[in-house]
């Protein structure tokens, strides 16, 4: 891969500092403008202050360092929809909006219309781009050297991949429930742990812990449900249920490319894993048809560069100097923004209001009113709808998922991708500076952010309210009760700055050892393994 090449800074583009034009205005005498200076110039080093001691704590990184890839744009869009995850649990301390707009009688909050409801509660929706994004980037730089017919590569890549994708994802998790389970002993109930009982002592609390962190990482036990995309809420912490089904995803998208290693031609290659891909749907895996839909646009994508530049597939296995990286990246993007940008662009905003789908996994959304998604709900195929002999025990039903809205939300996460990946602009927005901050800190905050809400956030929300004299059970879900939003906003402004150093320091120091520790023990392996021969 060749060496990044270095964002050009957003102030470049931008006109220079505006000059006001007073005209005949009566000069301001020297004695009020030397006090108004001095008081302006105390405010201003005091927001300046404050402001960069926030971003210090955050770890947000200065300006000018950033530096971008050809894909970078896809960290961006991981990084957004870890702070959606974030902001749909947080937001489930303030109001219940999950159900539908009108739902019933009391499902009357803006937050739940359509489009605005993508924002505040869109975690599932986020789950499913998490999982189309995975599919993408597992696979695309094998995807190129498939292209490139160096099979061989292939291979080794998969291997090393393979190897470490286990410590990468596992790793983290484990400690991270860990400290959970040490907080149990304080008092704290784990997150989305209703009926936690803790055990009476702290040698019983480990044992428990131990036999979680089994059920986590052992296939015996989650492999059936993980490779269909069940839900299985871990005990102590309910939002790493993901984990495994990441991790048996990303075995099958290795397994994919090690089918294909030897398949140079695009065609045969992207049409089985179309095929794949739906099949997966029909029987009820969503997240498989999410991995195999990521990798048949990684696949899409190598092939309109290829289209675009013939020597592109050589010049990206092979080391070359930055500035051809950013010169084929600017050929590239001027190429794709002729290709009808105004029907992607529309593709990108129908994606953005079907991610805002309600959950049908409570039965009663499945026949309440739902304005604005009831022509969806009627489009769902039936076979993702369990039968009630089904869902009584009796039996399993083949193409039926727990929650019948993931197959809209898997097939926005794809077309969401893809058409990003087509709109320069809309790449460029993934690119910024906030969202590239985010993709860093994204597995970090999707793993404290909830650990957080039990630590402090209850606590300061019960604090402000009662500070402010609001009564949260009274005023939830009424939106004209502008002091308990207004708690609200200043609750999230001021629970997002602990929890965003909190998921700073945890990549530092948590993440990016795992990752580390998985390289060396790959290395040390391969050693022994070489000394053995």
């Amino acid at each position: 891969m060749p060496p990044p090449r270095a964002r050009s800074s957003v102030d470049q583009d931008r006109p220079g500092q505006e000059e006001w034009l007073l005209g005949d205005l009566d000069p301001v005498p020297d004695s009020l403008q030397g006090q108004a200076n001095k008081r302006g110039g105390i405010a201003s080093r005091s927001t300046s202050w404050t402001t960069s001691l926030i971003l210090r704590c955050i770890c947000y990184p200065s300006p000018g360092s950033l530096r971008l890839r050809r894909t970078s744009w896809l960290d961006g869009v991981r990084g957004v929809a870890a702070m959606a995850v974030f902001v749909f649990h947080a937001m489930g301390c303030w109001a219940p909006i999950v159900p539908a707009w009108r739902a019933d009688k009391d499902q009357t909050s803006f937050l739940q219309l359509p489009l605005v409801r993508t924002i505040f509660v869109a975690g599932g929706g986020a789950v499913s781009v998490f999982f189309v994004l995975s599919g993408y980037v597992l696979t695309h730089r094998c995807l190129r050297l498939i292209r490139a017919g160096s099979a061989l590569e292939v291979y080794r890549a998969m291997a090393s991949s393979t190897f470490r994708r286990g410590f990468r994802l596992y790793l983290p998790p484990i400690l991270l429930t860990f400290c959970e389970m040490l907080a149990t002993r304080f008092g704290f109930t784990p997150p989305l742990n209703f009926e936690f009982v803790p055990e009476p002592t702290f040698l019983g609390q480990l044992g428990d812990w131990l036999v979680e962190t089994n059920r986590l990482i052992n296939p015996m036990h989650n492999f059936g449900g993980a490779i269909r995309g069940v839900v299985q809420h871990p005990k102590y912490d309910a939002v790493i249920w993901t984990i495994p089904v990441e991790f048996y995803g990303s075995m099958v998208c290795y397994l994919l490319l090690f089918t294909f290693a030897r398949v140079s031609r695009p065609a045969p290659r992207m049409t089985s894993v179309a095929v794949l891909s739906l099949l997966s749907m029909a029987l009820g895996s969503w997240n498989i048809c999410c991995f195999t839909a990521g990798m048949l646009l990684a696949d899409f994508n190598l092939g309109q560069e290829l289209a675009d530049d013939p020597a592109i597939i050589a010049y990206r296995t092979t080391p070359s100097p930055s500035s051809s990286t950013a010169t084929t990246t600017t050929t590239t993007s001027r190429k794709r923004s002729r290709n009808r940008p105004l029907l992607w662009t529309t593709t990108f905003l129908l994606s953005f209001y079907i991610l805002g789908f309600p959950t049908l996994v409570y039965p009663d959304a499945r026949t309440n009113p739902m304005p604005g998604f009831e022509t969806l709900r009627a489009l769902i195929p039936s076979s993702s709808f369990s039968s009630s002999s089904s869902a009584a025990g009796s039996g399993v039903d083949i193409g039926a998922t727990e929650d019948p809205a993931r197959f809209w939300w898997s097939v926005a996460a794809a077309a969401l991708l893809l058409s990003v990946s087509q709109v320069p602009r809309l790449r460029a927005v993934f690119e910024s500076g906030l969202c590239q901050y985010l993709a860093k800190i994204s597995f970090s905050l999707y793993l404290v952010h909830e650990f957080c809400l039990v630590l402090f956030g209850l606590r300061l929300q019960a604090w402000l309210l009662g500070a402010a004299g609001a009564d949260s059970e009274r005023e939830r879900g009424n939106d004209k009760r502008v002091v308990y939003w207004g708690m609200c906003v200043v609750w999230f402004v001021v629970f997002t700055v602990p929890v965003f150093a909190l998921a700073a320091q945890v990549e530092r120091w948590v993440d990016m050892p795992s990752v580390r520790l998985a390289k060396w023990l790959e290395e040390r392996c391969l050693r022994v393994y070489k000394s053995l021969r």
